[in-house]
């Protein structure tokens, strides 16, 4: 299904960016791996896949500007750039300061806009590729949570982002998105069991393993998604449509 070359996985040391990076490298793609740190998980994945691995703070605008600038240096420009880095703190609204408001934007939005500042014109340059932001369910319509507001903020700022930079870039570059629902990476350890009520409450009864969102990932980076940009693929089980 690839017809991918090169990748660089933003946020690829655990959960869907991890199991991401092993989607596209069974498919014979080149990927480099990208953590905020040089954590084990990052180091480990890189020895798994035989991948380069960089490391610096998406919420950081000089580290982006380096790092990407670095990563380019070393590692080449990638075909396909997937963002799948984010952070999500509950802050009660009513509690929120404008410095929680700013960290929920800090990685899920500025660091998504910060890469692809430095890489969306280069790739236009290098006569194309694709661009796969991972968002969530949380960022849809309908689906914001009065838990997580600012994280729901953020989720949906990446929507329009999608749709915004599929029109600036078309035709050359394909921008799309994938909104998952509840998936089983290592955050279950935080769920209470109203949140296992909720992850099993979709169609499906079940949350999304890591590698089922990756599949969607590793389809809108492909020549199979050729005809699609500006849409996000929700990846949720139905649970939009079970009334949630």
């Amino acid at each position: 299904m690839s017809d991918c070359s090169s990748a660089l996985v933003l946020g690829s040391s655990r959960g869907i960016g991890a199991a991401t990076a092993r989607a596209l490298d069974a498919q014979g793609c080149r990927v480099v791996l990208h953590g905020r740190t040089p954590s084990a998980g990052l180091v480990g994945l890189g020895r798994e896949l035989g991948a380069p691995t960089v490391a610096f703070d998406l919420a950081d605008a000089a580290a982006v500007r380096r790092g990407v600038a670095d990563a380019v240096t070393e590692h080449g420009l990638p075909q396909v750039v997937v963002f799948s880095a984010g952070v999500n703190r509950v802050v009660p609204f009513e509690e929120a300061s404008r410095e929680d408001v700013a960290d929920a934007f800090g990685v899920n939005v500025w660091g998504a806009v910060g890469v692809l500042q430095e890489l969306l014109p280069k790739m236009v340059a290098q006569g194309g590729g694709a661009v796969v932001l991972v968002s969530s369910i949380r960022g849809v319509d309908g689906l914001a949570s009065d838990r997580t507001v600012f994280y729901s903020m953020a989720k949906a700022a990446l929507g329009n982002l999608t749709v915004s930079l599929a029109k600036r870039y078309a035709p050359t570059v394909r921008v799309n998105a994938v909104a998952p629902g509840f998936t089983v990476t290592d955050m279950v350890a935080t769920w209470d069991e109203g949140a296992w009520r909720q992850a099993r409450g979709n169609l499906l009864g079940r949350p999304a393993e890591p590698a089922e969102v990756a599949a969607a990932v590793a389809f809108l980076a492909s020549d199979a998604a050729r005809h699609i940009t500006g849409q996000t693929l929700v990846v949720d089980g139905g649970y939009g449509l079970a009334g949630k």
